[in-house]
């Protein structure tokens, strides 16, 4: 019987967008987590019905309204919006493989990563309520901790990437990781718009 032989040694060492593995995966690891987030949602209207307040009255009149403050949170969403435009123009340098824009870009990302680091822990400052008082307070922090958590693994990686690129350069596997980075960013801006206007306004308008 007769093997076939394929000869493979001309296919491409790295592949571009949906036709790597790696873009795959990272596109249903974003299904996952939004769907997380859809539940957190659910929870928070499903909550709401059950409640005359929204947010529920804290007995201490200094703190009679408990709306979140808007300071820090609407900064911090700024920023988010704003920091899509350097991780896009690091995204097309990546096509051309222009070292010199990938390592300023990714260095500035990793510094905005930071910064919204830091503004999302003076966001929880602004909650008016502890983590554990009440069904309220306990799903706007695991909205607000889930979302840092994904500020943390984005930076994490951006990190990563642009010690790579300061090191060893740019090659075509590495520019797709940019890239694959670049839509984890992306979705992590665009995914705390909606958010946002939920755990910020929902109180003052439901």
């Amino acid at each position: 019987m007769n093997t076939a032989v394929i000869d493979v040694s001309k296919l491409p060492a790295a592949v571009e967008d949906h036709t790597s593995p790696i873009w795959w995966g990272n596109l249903f690891m974003l299904f996952i987590e939004t769907t997380m987030f859809a539940l957190l949602v659910g929870t928070y209207f499903y909550l709401r019905m059950n409640f005359t307040n929204w947010p529920p009255v804290r007995s201490d009149v200094a703190l009679y309204r408990t709306d979140p403050d808007l300071g820090f949170a609407t900064a911090n969403l700024l920023v988010l919006i704003a920091s899509c435009v350097p991780m896009f123009i690091v995204d097309r340098a990546c096509l051309r493989m222009d070292l010199r824009t990938v390592r300023l870009g990714m260095t500035a990302m990793v510094l905005i990563g930071l910064g919204t680091i830091a503004l999302r822990f003076f966001e929880f400052s602004g909650l008016k309520f502890r983590w554990d008082d009440n069904a309220y307070s306990a799903v706007i922090w695991t909205v607000l901790g889930m979302h840092l958590l994904h500020l943390i693994t984005g930076t994490a990686e951006n990190l990563l990437m642009t010690l790579w690129v300061w090191l060893k350069g740019l090659d075509i596997r590495h520019a797709r990781d940019v890239r694959v980075g670049a839509a984890y960013w992306y979705w992590i801006a665009g995914v705390w718009i909606p958010l946002y206007a939920i755990v910020y306004f929902g109180p003052r308008w439901l």
